[in-house]
This record gives C-alpha cells, structure tokens and sequence, in this order.
C-alpha cells in the first residue's frame, strides 16, 4: 500500500505545473502571458484598459522586463495603433471564455499590451 501511494504521489507531482508562471514568461524582446483566461477588464474614466488573468503576476515572473500595475494588471493605452482592434478581442474573449496570449512591452515600466492572440 505505501509502495503504491508513494507511486501516485510521484505521478501526481508529474503532472503538477512546475511554477506558478508556467503561462508567463519573456521571449524574442517581449513580455508574455497565455493562454489564459481573462480575470478582469477594468475600464477607467482616462480610456486606459486594465487587464487581469487569471495567472498570479505579483510578484512578477522571472525575465519580465515591465512590471504590472499594481502587481497584477496589464493596461491597454488608448494611443496604442490599434486600440479598438485589440479591446474588441479582449472583450470578446472576456465574454465568451476564451483563452487569450497578452503581448506586452517590456522596455516600457508597467505591462502596456503591444498585441494580443485568440
């Protein structure tokens, strides 16, 4: 029996995720994160887009270059090129529970989104 359960703990800590950041990560000069779903879209009076997911960004993953607005959001810039594009993507992976991958600058000092993938 203990030989057994020793087996399934093993298995089951196989199967375990390695880190929390297993989602989050910085490739080719970009910060990323995704597939995720989206946690929460916060729109402020200013026309920012705040973005949570449902990865935990405090404290942030190891290699981010930016750090994320109050330790767990992304934000969308209204100057960014294609701003309407991109909210109209979040907003529609926000309501149909769809996994996105958020795309963000990592020379800029908080998480701004440059692109995002569904």
């Amino acid at each position: 029996m203990k030989k057994l359960l020793g087996t399934m703990v093993q298995i089951l800590a196989a199967c375990v995720p390695a880190g929390v950041y297993a989602q989050c990560g910085h490739s080719e000069g970009v910060d990323y994160c995704g597939p995720e779903l989206i946690q929460l879209l916060y729109i402020t009076s200013s026309s920012a887009i705040y973005v949570e997911l449902t990865t935990p960004l405090n404290p942030a993953p190891a290699g981010f270059g930016c750090t994320p607005v109050s330790g767990r959001y992304f934000v969308l810039r209204p100057e960014v090129r294609n701003f309407k594009q991109i909210y109209a993507t979040l907003l529609s992976a926000r309501v149909s529970g769809a996994s996105v991958t958020v795309v963000a600058d990592p020379t800029q000092p908080s998480c701004t989104v440059l692109y995002v993938t569904l």
